[in-house]
C-alpha cells in the first residue's frame, strides 16, 4: 500500500476504535435507565449467562415473551448510546 492508503487506514481504524470506546463508556449510565424487571432480564442474560428458557423459567415468563423483551432492551440501550454519542459529538 502506499503511504495515503495507510494513513486513511489507520485513521479509519482510530475513529472506529475511538467510537466503540466511547459507546462502551455510555453503558452504564444506559443500564441505568431501564426499570428493574429490565435490568434483572439483563443479569440473568449477561451476567448469568441464562439463555431466553431459562430466564422465562426464573421469571415464570413464556420463552417468546422473554426474547421480545431483550429486543426491546437492546433496542432502548442502542438508542440511548447513539444518542449521547451523537451529543458527545455535538451533531444533536
Amino acid at each position: 500500500f502506499d503511504e495515503s492508503t495507510l494513513d486513511f487506514l489507520m485513521d479509519s481504524f482510530s475513529n472506529v476504535r475511538t467510537e466503540e470506546v466511547l459507546k462502551l463508556e455510555f453503558l452504564p449510565e444506559c443500564l441505568d435507565r431501564l426499570n428493574d424487571h429490565e435490568r434483572h432480564i439483563c443479569e440473568l442474560r449477561y451476567e448469568q449467562g441464562l439463555k431466553p428458557s431459562g430466564i422465562a423459567a426464573v421469571l415464570e415468563m413464556t420463552s417468546n415473551t422473554v426474547s421480545k423483551a431483550l429486543q426491546r432492551i437492546r433496542s432502548q440501550l442502542r438508542d440511548c448510546i447513539e444518542f449521547k454519542v451523537a451529543r458527545a459529538r455535538g451533531t444533536t
